[in-house]
């Protein structure tokens, strides 16, 4: 009789957890199912798919609180939410990359950029790992950004080629039918900042010609699906007109 209770208590627990998101209440939530997750442990076992899906679905949540805080500038939680992701999913390959992904953003905004170094280098092992990864492009971009912060600029240039190689193939590949797939604005937005990035990493590696190019190349393609007002074409447009310049200075010392 105490365990039908129980499992009652556990039914309305789930319930209340899913209204509370429907709400957006989401620290409310993870509460619940924070307290829904011992209550599974107790009846079903800590090693039962029921315990390691609501594992999987709160490691999630955490995953999502934690990114949003970190936007707003509560950094303090950020960390703690993350940790707890970083257990929750530790029988889930997949939530396990989001969550390294998330930490070496959330290093990396603290200036500790080895330690993002360290979490995407473990994100990158997972990926490898996995027959499909959603965005796979991004860890590879994120690599980029912290190579380049670590001045090892010819290592970002080879996970900024291999970001944009991974992004055409998710943009631009047809879909099962064999029709071309709508792309959302926010992927081709990343695209761009592919193009960007290698452009500046060519620059840093005084390859002025590749990076005006590739600067080109990028602009050409976010006038074209983003609009020319777009922040992603201003940045493409400055970047470009900079790269033209060095490359003019760089010609006139050679001319002398």
């Amino acid at each position: 009789m105490q365990r039908k209770a129980e499992l009652e208590t556990l039914k309305r627990l789930s319930e209340k957890a899913i209204k509370l998101q429907q709400e957006k209440k989401y620290m409310e939530a993870l509460t619940c199912m924070e307290r829904g997750l011992v209550m599974r442990q107790h009846f079903f076992g800590s090693d039962s798919d029921e315990v390691w899906e609501a594992c999987k679905t709160t490691g999630e949540l955490c995953n999502f609180l934690a990114m949003a805080k970190l936007q707003e500038g509560e950094t303090k939680i950020v960390e703690q939410l993350l940790k707890k992701a970083e257990i929750l999913h530790q029988n889930d390959e997949v939530g396990q990359a989001v969550t390294f992904n998330n930490l070496a953003c959330f290093y990396r905004t603290q200036g500790k950029t080895k330690a993002a170094l360290m979490y995407l280098k473990k994100t990158l092992r997972i990926e490898s790992t996995l027959d499909t990864v959603d965005n796979p492009g991004d860890t590879h971009l994120n690599m980029c950004a912290v190579l380049s912060e670590l001045g090892r600029h010819k290592q970002a240039l080879g996970h900024a080629n291999q970001a944009l190689i991974l992004l055409q193939d998710e943009l631009f590949s047809p879909g099962e039918d064999g029709e071309q797939k709508k792309i959302p604005s926010d992927r081709l937005r990343v695209l761009a900042i592919a193009y960007h990035n290698i452009g500046v990493e060519n620059e840093f590696l005084g390859s002025y010609g590749k990076a005006i190019s590739t600067y080109e190349k990028g602009l050409k393609l976010a006038e074209a699906h983003l609009g020319a007002e777009h922040g992603i074409c201003d940045t493409l447009r400055s970047s470009l007109a900079e790269a033209r310049k060095a490359a003019s200075k760089k010609n006139n010392r050679r001319g002398k």
